[in-house]
This record gives C-alpha cells, sequence and structure tokens, in this order.
C-alpha cells in the first residue's frame, strides 16, 4: 500500500477532528433535550461524553499540530429542537459513536505501515468500541 503524505494524513485527522467536535456538540444537545424521568438515568452518562469526546478531539489536535500543521475544522450538526427519552438519545448517540468506529477504521486501513500512527488510531478504535459497547448495553432490554 502506498503511504499517504503528511497533508492526507493531516487530512484524514481533521476528518477525525471533525466528527469528535461534532459528537461532542450532539451529546450536549441530546443532555439537554431528554426530557421526563428518563433524564435521571442518562444526563450523567451524557454529560461526561461531551467532556470525553472533546478530549478525544484535543489528542487528535495535538497529532496534527505534532505533524506540522493546524487543526481545520468543518462540522456539519443539526440538533432538532424537541424532547428526547433516554433511549431515543442513547439510539442517537449510538448512531454518532459506530460512525466514529467506521471513521477511524478507515483512517487505520489508510496509514498502514506508519506504525506510531497506527498505534494512534487503533488506541482510538479501542475507546470507541468500548463507547459502542457501553451504549449498546444500555439500549439491551
Amino acid at each position: 500500500m502506498a503511504r499517504l503524505t503528511t497533508q492526507e494524513i493531516v487530512s484524514e485527522l481533521n476528518r477525525a477532528f471533525a466528527e469528535e467536535v461534532e459528537a461532542a456538540t450532539r451529546y450536549l444537545h441530546l443532555a439537554s433535550a431528554v426530557r421526563g424521568m428518563d433524564r435521571l438515568l442518562v444526563e450523567k452518562f451524557l454529560r461526561e461524553s461531551v467532556n470525553e469526546t472533546i478530549q478525544h478531539a484535543e489528542v487528535i489536535g495535538q497529532k496534527i499540530r505534532s505533524l506540522g500543521h493546524v487543526p481545520q475544522l468543518e462540522i456539519r450538526v443539526v440538533c432538532p429542537a424537541e424532547p428526547l427519552t433516554a433511549r431515543a438519545a442513547l439510539r442517537h448517540a449510538l448512531t454518532f459513536e459506530e460512525a466514529a468506529l467506521e471513521c477511524y477504521q478507515d483512517l487505520l486501513r489508510k496509514v498502514e505501515g506508519d506504525v506510531p500512527l497506527e498505534e494512534f488510531v487503533r488506541s482510538q478504535i479501542a475507546v470507541e468500541a468500548e463507547h459502542v459497547a457501553q451504549i449498546r448495553e444500555l439500549l439491551a432490554e
């Protein structure tokens, strides 16, 4: 497999950076949109997820800077103004956590052979896979 140029790597990292910032924004919205008794069940999880995804974005931003670039952020987030149940909020969260996992899995295929970058991406995959499993467990009946 042909190695990516630094610019191509940065472009891919910027995509992951945007995924994490979008996820943080969505988690913040979900935490604010959950209504009723269900809110007590998931609000803490959703708010913790905001902080966690921001931390992921910060790590990616640092990786981009270490490659001599400045992170570029292009996000597209639409958060409808409608109340949600805990289950609906978790289903939304599962959707964007799965998208982030796919993003990192795609990035891993593209950086094959760059061991330090592979290790970084593998660690992100492990974290995202854990998030997906955790949300699926919360949704299990």
